[in-house]
C-alpha cells in the first residue's frame, strides 16, 4: 500500500483487504487497471460497486501499453472524485498511471515524469522499459531538447553528455574525452546534428579533453571552460553566464572545491538537469587534494549551488565507477554519505582519504590547460 497525495496505490487485494479500504470512508473513487477475467483479487468490481465508492475500469497492459489507454487513464483520473484508489496487480502500473497523471498536470516531459517517480519513490523507477515508454508516448509534451549520455570505455569512467535543439539540430558536448572523439562525431553525424560547442566542467586530471581534437576536425566548434580554471578555450565562462543554443540554455554555476575552476551547468529543460562534473558524484564527490582543491569550498559549493536546486532535478556527474548513470538532487541531499555530514566532519573525512597520485595527471593536466592540445 502506497499513498501519494489524494491517491492510494494498491496491488492485488483479498475481500477483507478491499473491505478495509472501503470501510475507511476515505475514498470516493476506485480505478482498476485489470480486467474481470483476472479475478476478484485483482478486479474487485462487484465488491466496490456494491459500496458508495464509484467504480472505474481502464485496461492497461501487459503485454501491450497503448496511447489510447493512457489517454483514457488521464481522462478518468482528471474527472474522478478524490481521494481515490488506483489498483493493478502489484501497484507498479498503478504507480505508472499516477506518474502519467501528475506529469501531465505539471507539464513534464518523459524525463521529468521519471524524475518525479524517483522523488516520490514509486515503483515506476524500476519498471520494465515498455511501461516507461508508455508514459513517454502518452505525454503530449515530449522532452524539450535532445539528450544523450555516453560513457568512456577507454578507462577514465567519464560521462560525456550531448544536448541539442530539436528544431535547429545544433548540439553541444559536455566533457568530451580524447579517445572517444570519433565515437562522438559519428553519433552526431548519425543523428543529423551540427556540433556548436564543447564545454568542460573543469580542467580534468584523469583524461585529456576531446575539445582540441574536435576543433581540429570541426574548425567552427567553440570550446568553453571556466576562466577560474586558468585553461585555454575560445570562451572563458564566469558564474552566472548562460550558454544558449535554441531551446538549450545552460546556466553556469561556480562549484569549486575539487579544483578551483570547477563549474556545474544547470538547465530547466527535460524536467531539470544539472551537470556537476566532479563536484558532486552519485553517492560521493571528487577529491580535494590537488589543483587548488578545498574540502571547505566543495562543501559550500554543493550545498549552496546544487542542493538549492529543485529536488527533482536530475544529477549527471562527470564520472561513475559503479555503473550508475544519474541521481537526483533530492536523493543526494538525503543519502550522499559524504555531503550529508556536517562541514567539519566532511573536511576531516576528505583530509584523511590518502588517495594515490592520479595516474594520468602528468599528461592530462598540461594538455587540458591548452584545451586538450597534445604536443
Amino acid at each position: 500500500m502506497t499513498t501519494v497525495g489524494d491517491f492510494l496505490l494498491e496491488g492485488a487485494l483479498d475481500a477483507k483487504q478491499v473491505e478495509a479500504v472501503l470501510s475507511s470512508g476515505k475514498y470516493k473513487s476506485w480505478l482498476c487497471l485489470n480486467g474481470e477475467a483476472d479475478g476478484p483479487e485483482k478486479c474487485p468490481k462487484e465488491q466496490v460497486s456494491a459500496s458508495s465508492v464509484k467504480w472505474e475500469n481502464v485496461l492497461v497492459g501487459p503485454p501491450s501499453f497503448s496511447v489510447e489507454s493512457g489517454r483514457e487513464v488521464l481522462d478518468v483520473l482528471e474527472k474522478m472524485e478524490k481521494p481515490a484508489v488506483i489498483q493493478c496487480s502489484t501497484a507498479t502500473r498503478a504507480s505508472a498511471a499516477l506518474v502519467l497523471y501528475l506529469a501531465k498536470k505539471q507539464g513534464c516531459g518523459a524525463t521529468g515524469a521519471l524524475q518525479m517517480a524517483e522523488v516520490l519513490n514509486l515503483k515506476v523507477k524500476d519498471a520494465p522499459q515498455p511501461m516507461k515508454n508508455w508514459i513517454a508516448n502518452c505525454l503530449d509534451d515530449k522532452d524539450d531538447i535532445i539528450f544523450r549520455q555516453y560513457f568512456d570505455t577507454a578507462g577514465s569512467a567519464t560521462y560525456t553528455y550531448l544536448l541539442a535543439d530539436k528544431d535547429t539540430k545544433e548540439a553541444l558536448l559536455i566533457d568530451p574525452v580524447l579517445e572517444m572523439v570519433d565515437r562522438d562525431l559519428a553519433a552526431l553525424e548519425k543523428a543529423g546534428l551540427t556540433l556548436k560547442y564543447c564545454l568542460n566542467t573543469h580542467c580534468h586530471a584523469d583524461h585529456i579533453t576531446g575539445s582540441g581534437e574536435i576543433k581540429k576536425k570541426l574548425p567552427g566548434v567553440q570550446s568553453m571552460i571556466a576562466k577560474a580554471s586558468e585553461a585555454a578555450a575560445d570562451v572563458l565562462l564566469a558564474p552566472g553566464d548562460k550558454v544558449t543554443m535554441g531551446a538549450v540554455e545552460l546556466e553556469v554555476r561556480a562549484t569549486p572545491g575539487h579544483t578551483a575552476g570547477c563549474v556545474s551547468y544547470v538547465t530547466a529543460a527535460n524536467g531539470g538537469m544539472v551537470f556537476t562534473g566532479d563536484a558532486l558524484l552519485i553517492n560521493g564527490c571528487g577529491r580535494t587534494d590537488f589543483q587548488g582543491g578545498s574540502s571547505a569550498d566543495l562543501y559550500e559549493s554543493v550545498h549552496t549551488q546544487i542542493f538549492t536546486l529543485p529536488s527533482h532535478y536530475k544529477v549527471y556527474p562527470a564520472h561513475d565507477y559503479k555503473g550508475l548513470t544519474s541521481s537526483t538532487v533530492a536523493e543526494e541531499k538525503a543519502k550522499n554519505p559524504r555531503l550529508t555530514k556536517s562541514k567539519e566532519e566532511f573536511m576531516e573525512l576528505m583530509g584523511n582519504l590518502n588517495l594515490p597520485y592520479p595516474k594520468k595527471i602528468d599528461a592530462s593536466l598540461p594538455a587540458n590547460l591548452k584545451c586538450g592540445i597534445v604536443d
